[in-house]
């Protein structure tokens, strides 16, 4: 952290995402010599922060890191002084965001490192293993493990403190989904390739040309691979791949037809001036279109406990499972017996769920029981468990994704902007000592 404005503008107080630190410290493997041991100095304070301290072999190894990204770049580096100045002002931020973090418990795992180390690793394509044999050969694997975990540590913090800073209200989603810019971003991407037959298209013989081409591709047979024969039974063909683009980046011909198919389907012949096209939309990406497969579903769940082992756990289970078997009510003795808090008073009503919503054996278990039907007892990580499925449905959720779009999108908006408030305010709010002379 503490690079990124450096490299720009040195006007902000932000950081340096985890992965470019990551990739940064794992510039040695492009270039081993430009990180070779430095001579061991005697340390010294540079800043007081809080209860803890800055030192001056921090501030130089950073600045020597700046001097080699800027020359790696071939960019003009800003004054020395400068550099000096916003650097340890990095590290001053860097230190109390870590102090702040450890008093909250802010925790990043094993797992959590080992995955932005293999993210770090893949635009040298290697895979954890070789990346860190090759750090580890330069003297720089623990150090870069190290840097990358206090990165993450500030990252997660940064994240839970700003958010609560944020507020978006339902007229902000509403304005902006009204706006030109708000319906630009949430729009689908569609990638289209396309034929035409150019002539007239009163012409029955290219006509039945495009009707022919229409049922090739309609076999299975490659529309760019036809756009490029350039001629079909003496006819010339044009046409090819699209890429990547929404409706508005489209031919205008394009732009009331590609909407209407899914990824993979081929329009039928259709005719402007210029003749007769065929268009086939290859993908889409993005969109706010969005259809849910949803279950109505109540459950009891019975867990162990410090009285209650597995075996005697999974007796009363099935001692329920029998009684509703012999007909008594399933809303009753989930009230009477369900161990879910949040389900239990409304008779186990776990209402319309999401495919995905809940763990997978669960909804496993939800698919294989039929719709008015009983679960015998199952049991997972939660407990053990009787289902009842009351329904499926096809839920269209598409205005609540759109909703759901807006409020990431002004979220992360105003996230760069309160980040640099929250930045400045606990720069200006803790205990800063920097010693004389430490700048020049």
């Amino acid at each position: 952290m503490g690079l990124t404005n450096l490299f720009s503008t040195f006007s902000g107080r932000g950081g340096l995402s985890a992965l470019q630190m990551a990739l940064l410290l794992a510039l040695p493997l492009l270039a081993p010599a430009s990180f070779a041991q430095q001579p061991v100095q005697l340390d010294k304070v540079v800043a007081v922060v809080n209860e803890d301290v800055v030192l001056q072999s921090e501030l130089n190894a950073r600045v020597d890191q700046v001097q080699k990204q800027f020359a790696a770049n071939k960019r003009q580096l800003p004054p020395m002084e400068q550099v000096r100045k916003d650097v340890l002002d990095q590290l001053i931020l860097e230190n109390l965001q870590l102090q702040m973090a450890k008093r909250a418990g802010v925790r990043v795992d094993d797992n959590m490192l080992n995955q932005a180390m293999a993210q770090a690793a893949e635009p040298y394509k290697l895979n954890l293993e070789q990346f860190s044999q090759a750090l580890q050969k330069q003297g720089l694997y623990e150090s870069t493990r190290d840097e990358l975990r206090k990165e993450l540590t500030i990252q997660q913090y940064q994240v839970n403190a700003v958010r609560r800073r944020i507020t978006i209200s339902k007229q902000e989603v509403e304005n902006y989904l009204r706006s030109e810019a708000g319906t630009a971003a949430i729009a689908p991407e569609y990638h289209v390739a396309h034929i035409l037959v150019p002539g007239d298209p009163k012409d029955s013989r290219h006509s039945e040309l495009a009707d022919q081409l229409y049922k090739q591709i309609q076999s299975g047979v490659d529309i760019r691979q036809l756009a490029a024969s350039h001629e079909v039974l003496g006819i010339p063909v044009s046409g090819g791949d699209l890429g990547w683009g929404k409706v508005d980046d489209l031919p205008t011909v394009f732009a009331s037809v590609v909407p209407t198919l899914e990824a993979g389907q081929i329009s039928k012949p259709f005719t402007s001036q210029n003749g007769f096209h065929i268009v086939k939309v290859l993908e889409t990406r993005g969109g706010s279109a969005l259809k849910l497969d949803q279950s109505k579903v109540r459950h009891i769940l019975i867990k162990p406990n410090e009285i209650r082992t597995e075996k005697q756990s999974e007796a009363l289970v099935r001692q329920l499972y029998q009684r509703l078997k012999n007909g008594e009510n399933f809303a009753d003795l989930a009230r009477q017996n369900s161990e879910d808090t949040k389900s239990m008073v409304s008779g186990g009503d776990l209402d319309w769920i999401n495919d995905g919503m809940l763990p997978q054996d669960f909804m496993d278990m939800v698919h294989k029981t039929q719709v008015g039907t009983i679960s015998e007892p199952f049991r997972v990580s939660s407990g053990w468990h009787i289902i009842e499925v009351l329904d499926h449905r096809i839920q269209d959720a598409t205005e609540d994704n759109k909703r759901n779009q807006a409020m990431q999108i002004l979220g992360a908006r105003k996230f760069e902007t309160e980040l640099q408030n929250w930045l400045t305010e606990l720069h200006d709010t803790n205990y800063i000592d920097i010693k004389p002379n430490v700048i020049n």
